[in-house]
């Protein structure tokens, strides 16, 4: 079944190669599927310059257009997919940011639901949205409301990495924030109960709880690295008291994949301290990735990777 992500943001089926700018390195990866799930036949890392990419949603990104064209030309033909001309590409932590919206009432139409989306998104980015690219996808209501899962991004800094891949020769069919791309992994693992993405960077962490493919909670939170615990507990207290409440113990936190720096335990901690629940730490493994003796780890794979999962939803 197609995630909420991928009904409305794929229009063709997605390649099975993906990259991502991941921390501080940029990644491709390609995946096959088998009956234990995804195996990397190929992937490649190569660290970042500083001086060549500075992510931001307010302001441009790339700062060495000639240096960034190179790097990923040779990313690409250290994986050995240098003829690879479809790609799906995850953007930088900070370059696009992710809404839930929910609708006090139903538009007459497609204009006015644009509208109203627009005037949310504005008050929620707090930019005028003719300087915005947005994307939308409906998702299942709740409390009576129609919801949309939405990603925002400059026009202006899309449209910079859009040229950029275009001078490569790669036509990118989807472009997902990274943790959209890190998201996906999350579809994967069929046990029962919701699942939280926790995706630690250099400003902070980003958060997602997912029900059935649908996100229900996604939180961008700016913090120094001592006060993660302490936000994701306020973040997992919101989603216990505000969206669980009452409701069966078959919809609490039953996982927890957390992707970069982070002590995990302590992470985990804080979240079944606020959930009051026994969430597990979602590893690699769950989805039949092995990389002992690998010279990359998950962590670094996991936005390319999880986009590169979409091929098989």
């Amino acid at each position: 079944m197609a995630t909420a992500i991928q009904k409305y943001f794929v229009s063709p089926r997605v390649p099975r190669v993906a990259a991502g700018f991941s921390g501080d390195s940029f990644v491709v990866a390609d995946l096959r599927r088998g009956r234990a799930g995804f195996q990397i036949a190929s992937t490649a890392a190569t660290p970042l310059p500083v001086s060549m990419l500075a992510p931001s949603f307010e302001s441009a990104n790339i700062q060495d257009h000639e240096g960034l064209r190179q790097l990923i030309r040779q990313t690409a033909e250290a994986a050995g997919l240098s003829s690879q001309r479809r790609w799906s590409v995850a953007l930088p932590e900070t370059a696009a940011r992710t809404l839930i919206l929910a609708l006090e009432s139903k538009p007459a139409g497609r204009r006015e639901l644009e509208e109203v989306i627009g005037w949310k998104v504005e008050r929620a980015i707090a930019a005028p949205s003719s300087e915005l690219r947005l994307s939308r996808q409906r998702m299942s209501p709740a409390g009576g409301q129609e919801r949309y899962l939405v990603t925002v991004s400059r026009e202006s800094v899309i449209s910079d990495y859009e040229i950029l891949l275009e001078e490569i020769g790669w036509k990118a069919g989807l472009v997902l924030p990274r943790h959209l791309a890190e998201s996906q992994w999350l579809t994967w693992d069929s046990t029962p109960g919701d699942k939280m993405l926790v995706s630690v960077s250099n400003t902070g962490f980003d958060s997602m709880i997912v029900r059935g493919g649908e996100p229900l909670l996604v939180r961008s939170n700016v913090c120094t690295p001592d006060a993660i615990a302490d936000e994701l507990f306020r973040v997992a207290l919101y989603y216990k008291e505000k969206i669980i409440g009452e409701e069966i113990s078959a919809h609490s936190l039953s996982g927890v994949l957390i992707i970069g720096s982070l002590d995990r335990q302590e992470a985990l901690r804080a979240i079944s301290d606020a959930t009051s629940s026994q969430p597990q730490l979602i590893e690699p493994d769950t989805f039949g990735i092995d990389l002992r003796g690998e010279s990359i780890a998950f962590d670094q794979i996991a936005a390319a990777g999880g986009l590169a999962t979409m091929a098989w939803q």
